[in-house]
Order: structure tokens, then C-alpha cells, then sequence
């Protein structure tokens, strides 16, 4: 059977009151949507929230599950949308239902828990439930359930959990353990491994997927013989078998009671990045976003964003009475933003993303020394959650309006010569929008700047070597360190000079500025 194109997704999640999450909304995308954000957001909350609602039958709401101290009962609402046209009319319980929202037919169920008993209820796009009955309510969420269900992908290379749905993986287990092992006189044999992946295959493949014919993985198994031939010789063939091992392992060991033939379900997929090195978990990666399913991911890899839409990310902020998801929309940036940002913000700096403030710098110097300048005063701004990101490259106002779209504080650095001037001009727009603060240097360059304030022995010396006299214009001198050394060289040659006395020559405006973005990185945090 072939693999089944896009049929109805999730749109929209709410969840009020559930394992300690109070609050959350969440908008999806209809392939793949990414969720960061701090330690305690409610990725366990959301995690079993939807296995409750979409789950196997067995994954139902408890009366232990309602957030202590709140009022009101659990409450999940989902919009499942069509992808085409139609699809709706193909399955009974739904067709007859009164669904369109801005144009698009969708349905929107809501399911309430409270004292031991859940209740299902479509709403209208009103949100009011609508008067089917309780009988064709339980028989829309049923028939959800069948068409969407949520299933909880683990592609750990460790053992799987064991339990009346676990198939005997021994082969898989040996091979894995071959594939991972550390080496100790040298590389393992490659043509052993072949072979242990050979025998996992043989294995994995007689176990068809009953309960998901849609997932089904027996053709792409199949075809692996062809790439054992040239893994010799061409290691990331046996990388990709590697992936294909356990892509087919987590779909053969996960929940799937409920999955029919022809749905695309929802793949929960926790932190892929786990126990895999980047080149393996890239293979994987690549597999699974071509299964016929929606996907929704959490992870804290900066190397996985960079394989992920910009527009796919969710930043999670927790605050004290709700959780906010915060995420680029489509009118927020335009394909050329997203094409410069995609690579200089998340490729280059994708932990960025990560960050709890952001410091908008201009170029190199300035990249390199504020780090520097920030622990010479005793501060470490990648453990306050503070990241320099340089703006010039991909442009001031797309990453202003990313900044906003991910409710990312930021305090912006520029020159105070005309080019600088016209950045804070653009900041000081932008600032009635989302707020940002704002240093200007009382200088037309950082370097100058340094200069200025009683570093230029350091940049002379840099220049010249240590018989340099003082005749030499600030501007020459300049450019000959920078020409010397490089940017990025030249500010550890300043910080260098700085260590010597940090207080004294550390310049103050440096100083604000670091401190400044630790402020807000911290208001981030306490909401």
C-alpha cells in the first residue's frame, strides 16, 4: 500500500488546568511544529494531555491529573482541520457536522474532566457547544481518535520500554549495541555491522504494522540490500541504514491500538537528539519527516533547529498562570527574511533561540568583546541566558520583528555614526510595537570607542608591536590592528588589556549594557 498524503490535522490546542499547566494555547502547523523553551513549561502536561484526548483508549483523564489549587475542571479543545477538501465527508460521524471556521471547515472538540467523569462536546465557532447529543459527541471524539491519534515516537538507540505491546527486538538490540559502541582498538568492522544490521532487518520487516498500515515501513526495508553493497565504501549509506533501523524500531515498539489503515497520525517525537551524534540524528531526521504524519517535537538541540522551518518553532514561556507559546507567523516575515534569518540567527547562532535576552550587536568586535567584557565583570552570560546576536548580515528589522514574534527581550548596541543613527531610528519604530532598549556609542565605531576610553595603547601596540610610538592618527592605527589581527582578533587583544584593571577599564557604557540584558533575561524568567 502506498503511503497516504495529508489528511486531517490538528490546528489548534488549548489545555486549562491540567498536571499543573493552567493554561496553554498552542497553534500548529500541519507538518511539523518544534517546541523550546525552560525546564517546567508542561511538555509532560501537554504530553499526556493529548494522549488523553487522542490516545489509545486506556490513556484517559484522572481525577489526579487536575492542577491543585485551581478552579474549574480540565479542559482540552482541539481544531482538527481539513487538509483537502472533503475528507470530513468520508468518515460518518463527522460529515453531518456544522464546521466552518473563517472559510475552513473545522471541527472543534472539547473534552472536560472533572469528579471521574470526562465528557466530549463539539463546539461552533463561537466556541458554544453544539446540541448533537452525548451520543454523537462521544461518536465524533471516537471517530478523531481513529483518524488522528496521537502516537509517542522514542528514537533513543536505548532499549525499549517492555510491556504487552513491545515485539522481541533482539537482533535490533545487537545491532545497535554494535553500531554505538565506543572504539576501543579501532573502528568495528564494518562489514559485522552490515551484517547485525542485516539480520535487524530481517527481523523488523516480518513484523507488519496491523494496527497502522499507513506507517508502514516493510518497502523502505526492503530496499536497504541496495545501500549494504556501497556502506563499505560509503559510510553515510550505513549511517542512513542505522536510521532506518531505529525510525523503523520506534514505529514498530510504540503505542499504536486505535491507529486504522490510512490515517496520519500525530507523532509526539521528546528530544531526538538524545544518545544520537548530530550526523545520525540528521539520517533519522530526514526519515521521519517524510512519514504521512503530523509532527509535533520538543527538543533543546541547537543543531536540530537547523534542520527546522523558522515558522515551525514555538518558544514556551511559562508564567504564573498560564504558558504562552510564542511563534513566527506567516505575516510576520517574508520568505526573504525567513532565508536570511534561517541561516545567520539559527545556523550560525542557533542556540540563540535558547536564550532568555538578546544583546543586537552590529558586527565582530562587538560579538567577541561583550562576553569578554561581561566575565572580566564578573558576570557569565551564557549561564544568565544572554546571547550576543550580530544583526547586520540578516538585517535590523527582521530580527527585530523575530525578536517580537518570539517575545524575546532585547537591548540593541550600535555605532553612533550615520549608519548607527539610522539603526536606532528603525529601533525607536519598532519600540512602540515591542519594546527594546537602546545604547548608542559615543563613537563612530566600537573600535573607536576603545580608543577613546583609555584603550589605545592596547590597539597601537596591536598595530605596531610594543615599540610603537603615539604619532599615528586613531583611524591609521585602527585599521592597521584590525588588518594585523582581524576583528575578532583584535577584541581579545582588548580584553587582554582590559584584565589588567576591569573596573577601571572596562568602559562603563559595555557595563550598562551587559547588565541591562541580565535584567531582562531574569524579568524574563520571573514572568
Amino acid at each position: 500500500m502506498g503511503l497516504r498524503e495529508q489528511t486531517m490535522h490538528l490546528r489548534h490546542l488549548t489545555i486549562r488546568n491540567c498536571l499543573g499547566l493552567r493554561g496553554l494555547q498552542l497553534r500548529l502547523r500541519r507538518d511539523t511544529t518544534v517546541l523550546i523553551g525552560e525546564n517546567q513549561w508542561g511538555r509532560t502536561s501537554l504530553t499526556r494531555a493529548l494522549e488523553a484526548v487522542l490516545g489509545s483508549s486506556d490513556r484517559r483523564f484522572g481525577d489526579a491529573d487536575r492542577t491543585t489549587g485551581v478552579e474549574g475542571p480540565i479542559e482540552v479543545a482541539l481544531d482538527i482541520g481539513e487538509s483537502q477538501p472533503g475528507e470530513f465527508d468520508c468518515c460518518a460521524p463527522l460529515a453531518a457536522l456544522p464546521c466552518s471556521i473563517f472559510g475552513h471547515r473545522v471541527v472543534r472538540l472539547r473534552v472536560t474532566h472533572q469528579e471521574s467523569t470526562t465528557t466530549p462536546s463539539i463546539l461552533n465557532a463561537e466556541g458554544d457547544p453544539l446540541p448533537l447529543g452525548r451520543a454523537a459527541a462521544q461518536a465524533a471524539h471516537e471517530a478523531l481518535r481513529q483518524q488522528i491519534p496521537v502516537i509517542r515516537l522514542s528514537l533513543s538507540t536505548g532499549t525499549s520500554r517492555t510491556d504487552d505491546h513491545t515485539v522481541p527486538d533482539a537482533a535490533w538490540t545487537s545491532a545497535m549495541n554494535a553500531w554505538m559502541a565506543p572504539d576501543r582498538e579501532g573502528p568495528p568492522s564494518r562489514q559485522a555491522l552490515l551484517h547485525s544490521a542485516e539480520a535487524a532487518t530481517h527481523e523488523l520487516s516480518k513484523r507488519r504494522l496491523r494496527d497502522a498500515a499507513s506507517l508502514d515501513l516493510a518497502t523502505e526495508l526492503r530496499a536497504l540490500p541496495s545501500a549494504w553493497h556501497h556502506a563499505e565504501w560509503q559510510p553515510a549509506n550505513a549511517d542512513r541504514v542505522c536510521a532506518m533501523l531505529i525510525a523503523a524500531h520506534a514505529l514498530l515498539t510504540a503505542d499504536r491500538r486505535g491507529a486504522g489503515e490510512g490515517v496520519r497520525p500525530i507523532l509526539f517525537v521528546d528530544d531526538p537528539e538524545t544518545h544520537l551524534h548530530p550526523t545520525l540524528l540528521s539520517n533519522l531526521w530526514s526519515l521521519v519527516e517524510k512519514l504521512p504524519a503530523q509532527r509535533l517535537v520538543t527538543t533543546n538541540s541547537p543543531d536540530f533547529l537547523g534542520a527546522i522551518d523558522l515558522r515551525a518553532i514555538r518558544r514556551l514561556v511559562r508564567r504564573s498562570d498560564r504558558t504562552i507559546a510564542h511563534g513566527v507567523k506567516s505575516k510576520d516575515l517574508s520568505e526573504s527574511d525567513v532565508r536570511r534569518l534561517s541561516y545567520h540567527i539559527r545556523t550560525l547562532r542557533g542556540g540563540a533561540f535558547f536564550a532568555r535576552a538578546w544583546i543586537l550587536v552590529e558586527g565582530e568586535t562587538e560579538f567577541w568583546s561583550l562576553p569578554g567584557a561581561a566575565s572580566l565583570l564578573g558576570h557569565d552570560l551564557d549561564a544568565e541566558g544572554v546571547r550576543v546576536v550580530e544583526f547586520a548580515q540578516a538585517g535590523l528589522e527582521s530580527v527585530l520583528r523575530l525578536a517580537a514574534s518570539l517575545a524575546m527581550p532585547v537591548h540593541a548596541l550600535v555605532d553612533g555614526d550615520a549608519a548607527g543613527r539610522g539603526y536606532a531610528d528603525i529601533i525607536h519604530r519598532h519600540d512602540a510595537i515591542f519594546p527594546c532598549r537602546l545604547t548608542v556609542l559615543p563613537a563612530n565605531s566600537i573600535e573607536r570607542y576603545f580608543w577613546d576610553r583609555g584603550l589605545d595603547g592596547a590597539i597601537l601596540e596591536s598595530a605596531y608591536g610594543a615599540d610603537a610610538g603615539s604619532s599615528r592618527t586613531p583611524g591609521r592605527a585602527i585599521d592597521d590592528a584590525i588588518r594585523r589581527h582581524t576583528k575578532p582578533g583584535l577584541a581579545r587583544r582588548l580584553l587582554d588589556a582590559m584584565s589588567v584593571d576591569p573596573e577601571r577599564l572596562v568602559p562603563k557604557e559595555l557595563g550598562d549594557v551587559v547588565a541591562s540584558a541580565i535584567s531582562l533575561a531574569r524579568q524574563s524568567v520571573r514572568g
